[in-house]
């Protein structure tokens, strides 16, 4: 999975319009971003790469440290 599909599937996780995250976006700056949206992605990623844990999601500061997890 290239990283721009991995910010397209985040994009569509947390119902942001598309080509609006950078790897270098802060979550903080995103204000989908909260603990629902978080197990929403966490599920979604578990396809991907089984040990996601919401924990090393909630961890994330920017996109691009989520991107690094899958």
């Amino acid at each position: 999975m290239t990283t721009e599909e991995k910010l397209q599937m985040i994009e569509q996780v947390l119902n942001i319009e598309p080509d609006t995250l950078t790897e270098d976006t802060p979550l903080e700056n995103v204000p989908q971003w909260d603990s629902l949206n978080i197990l929403n992605l966490q599920i979604e990623l578990t396809a991907l790469k089984p040990d996601v844990s919401f924990d090393a999601l909630h961890q994330c500061v920017t996109v691009g440290d989520i991107c690094m997890l899958v």
